[in-house]
């Protein structure tokens, strides 16, 4: 009676407490996640620069999901401000990924408010462009980040070293079991 007991009791507990691995790769850290339930193991790999109160630019993989070469992560800026104040990037505004000065990718941010009232604004490029950014994330020395104007230079957001995102994005890929391989620029 006491091991059916017991057997019952742990299959209905929730979920343990995730566990958590990190990384620094030269400007770029990793952070692996892991997630145990009584069904399955699972981790949340990303990749970072930036952030402690800057904007940050991430990537991020579950390996629970479809990955390469059907879905590659997608590089995300991700932006915060305190409360009662606004983002530098507005809800639908463009943003421009510049790499090097030498190639340029676009997206239009998504901006909200949390649940305590603070504004937040998250941009990536166009999904058929993620590829081709991550090649250039890969061979690029910097990327400048800024919001895209009509008629104008538009507004810096964040300008990051791309030191140690290669083996930043192969660590964040291995821990979740994805190839680190990129297949070849689109043209």
């Amino acid at each position: 009676m006491h091991r059916h007991c017991l057997a019952l009791a742990l299959t209905l507990l929730p979920a343990l407490p995730a566990t958590a691995q990190y990384w620094e790769f030269g400007d770029w850290r990793v952070f692996v996640e892991v997630q145990e339930t009584s069904e399955h193991t699972s981790h949340t790999c990303t990749a970072l620069t930036g952030g402690d109160g800057s904007p940050s630019l991430s990537l991020s993989v579950y390996d629970l999901d479809a990955g390469p070469p059907d879905d590659y992560p997608k590089p995300t800026l991700h932006e915060s401000a305190i409360r009662g104040h606004a983002t530098l990037v507005q809800n639908g505004q463009a943003v421009g990924f510049v790499f090097d000065q030498q190639a340029a990718f676009y997206g239009i941010a998504n901006g909200y408010f949390d649940a305590e009232g603070f504004a937040h604004a998250k941009a990536a490029p166009r999904w058929q462009d993620t590829v081709n950014m991550l090649l250039w994330m890969k061979a690029g020395q910097s990327i400048d980040i800024r919001t895209v104007q009509p008629y104008g230079p538009g507004q810096p957001i964040m300008q990051a070293s791309l030191s140690g995102f290669t083996a930043a994005y192969g660590k964040m890929m291995d821990e979740c079991g994805f190839s680190i391989e990129l297949p070849s620029p689109s043209q």
